[in-house]
């Protein structure tokens, strides 16, 4: 499972430093050292863009009060001790940190297809979200274990660097966080409930086609089983029915094509399977609380 995404693309970490990666099937896990420098009184701000992917942050040294910004909503994140913990969902927009005293952090990129890839080889449900219980205070023993010996393979010359144990040590502590902080656990199936296979399959088949749903029985036959039984099995392993399922799933869609102002609402609506711009507007308020008139208008 190590080599085949290799050659995938750099994270866009903050800075230009020096990047460890390991790869999963289809994506690459990556890690670098943030020491940013702060020039003079004034503040620098670090950026991160919205994309399908987590950053989990590891603080090697204290790290001071600082402003925090994660698509548009602003906070104001404690004092964080050494060897704090927290992670940054890049899925819900862009990430901005503005600060005013120097930083030493450690800071691995997780793109949901590694957490996906890292589910599948454990024969366990997909891993939808990372969340640290206790926000930017949250302890995490094992990774403050190890990231001293990260850092020193960040520091040795490329070219003296143990690679096979570096993939094995990020892919570790990838399915650590997987397990940690998205429940990552062997699937036990549920009675009646969709093989992890099925599972698969059926989310394939229903995310490629939002805006021209297959049918029940099409994406049944697809997993083998019939229309009736594969509705209740999709529920008793997801939580939610096939329709259900698809419906948050075009929000998402509709989500990431408004962050173009130049695609009218109606073309959204229509892209994401949505009757029209009034079937959207009332499934986006359902969903989210807001039009997506107010949704975009904050987010552009």
């Amino acid at each position: 499972m190590r080599h085949a995404a290799a050659a995938r693309q750099r994270p866009a970490f903050p800075g230009g430093q020096d990047v460890l990666t390991a790869a999963t099937e289809n994506a690459t896990i990556s890690v670098t050292r943030f020491t940013p420098e702060i020039p003079g009184n004034d503040a620098l701000v670090a950026k991160m863009e919205a994309e399908k992917a987590f950053v989990v942050l590891v603080q090697l040294r204290a790290h001071p009060p600082h402003e925090f910004k994660l698509d548009g909503r602003f906070e104001r994140p404690p004092a964080m001790p050494q060897g704090a913990l927290n992670v940054i969902d890049l899925n819900v927009g862009d990430a901005c940190a503005r600060l005013t005293a120097p930083a030493d952090t450690l800071m691995f990129h997780l793109p949901n297809r590694a957490l996906h890839d890292l589910a599948e080889a454990a024969d366990a449900r997909p891993v939808e979200r990372l969340r640290a219980p206790d926000g930017w205070l949250t302890a995490d023993p094992l990774a403050s274990r190890m990231a001293p010996v990260l850092v020193h393979e960040l520091a040795e010359p490329e070219g003296e660097r143990n690679r096979l144990f570096i993939e094995h040590m990020l892919l570790g502590l990838g399915a650590h966080f997987a397990r940690r902080y998205g429940g990552l656990a062997p699937q036990r199936r549920q009675r009646g409930g969709l093989a992890p296979w099925q599972e698969r399959r059926a989310r394939e088949l229903l995310e490629a086609r939002l805006a021209d749903p297959p049918s029940i029985r099409e994406v049944a036959r697809e997993c083998g089983l019939s229309a009736d039984y594969f509705t209740r099995a999709f529920r008793a392993s997801t939580g939610l029915t096939p329709y259900a399922w698809l419906q948050a799933q075009r929000i998402d869609r509709a989500r990431r094509l408004m962050r173009d102002e130049t695609a009218s609402l109606a073309e959204v609506a229509l892209a994401c399977g949505f009757a029209d711009q009034s079937h959207l507007s009332r499934v986006f308020l359902q969903h989210t609380g807001h039009t997506p008139g107010q949704w975009r208008r904050s987010h552009l």
